[in-house]
C-alpha cells in the first residue's frame, strides 16, 4: 500500500512539473526575467538566473516546491474524498441524514467532525509519505525506473484516482434514494 501511494504522489507531482513546464511557453515572466535592468536586481540578490530559479527553486523542488506541497495536499484530499464517501453510505445504511445534525447552528459536533476528516488524512500520510522524508526516497527510486514504467504507474495512478472520484460521486446515489 505505501508504494502504491508513492507512486499516486510521484504521479500528481509529475503531472504538476509537465502542467508548469507547457504553461512556462505562454509564461511573460520568462520573458521579463531577461531584461537586463531585472537580471542586475535578482543578481543583486544572488540569482544569477531568475527562471532557473524560479523552475527549480520555487516550483519542481521535491522538498519545499509548490508542486511537492500541491501534491501532498491532493493526496489528503483523495482520503478525504474516501472518508466522505464511506460516510454517505453509511448514512444510507442507517437510513437517517447525519449531516444535518452535524451542521446544526451552534453544535459542537461539527467541529469533532471536521477535526475528524482531517486528522485521519493527516495520519495516514505521515505514515505512507512524510515520516523521515519517506517520499524523497520512492521518488529518487523512481526517476530511476525505466520510462514504460513510470508511464504505466502513472496510468495506474490515474485510474486510481478517478476510482476515488468516482467512488465519491456514486456514494451520492443511494443516499439521494434514501430520502
Amino acid at each position: 500500500m505505501e508504494r502504491i501511494w508513492n507512486y499516486i504522489h510521484y504521479a500528481i507531482f509529475n503531472f504538476y512539473r509537465r502542467v508548469y513546464k507547457l504553461l512556462s511557453y505562454i509564461d511573460p515572466f520568462k520573458l521579463i526575467y531577461k531584461i537586463p535592468a531585472i537580471r542586475k536586481f535578482y543578481a543583486k540578490g544572488g540569482i544569477e538566473d531568475m527562471n532557473q530559479f524560479t523552475d527549480e527553486v520555487i516550483f519542481n523542488n521535491k522538498v519545499s516546491g509548490l508542486h511537492s506541497i500541491w501534491a501532498g495536499v491532493h493526496m489528503g484530499g483523495l482520503i478525504i474524498l474516501i472518508e466522505y464517501g464511506i460516510f454517505n453510505i453509511f448514512q444510507t445504511i442507517l437510513g437517517k441524514s447525519l449531516i444535518q445534525y452535524v451542521w446544526e447552528p451552534g453544535n459542537s459536533y461539527k467541529w469533532i467532525f471536521i477535526i475528524g476528516l482531517l486528522i485521519l488524512p493527516w495520519i495516514i500520510n505521515e505514515k505512507l509519505l512524510f515520516k523521515n522524508d519517506k517520499y524523497l526516497k520512492y521518488f529518487d527510486e523512481f526517476d530511476k525506473e525505466p520510462k514504460e514504467v513510470r508511464r504505466k504507474w502513472a496510468w495506474i495512478s490515474f485510474g486510481i484516482i478517478l476510482g476515488i472520484l468516482g467512488f465519491f460521486i456514486l456514494s451520492f446515489i443511494p443516499l439521494s434514494k434514501t430520502y
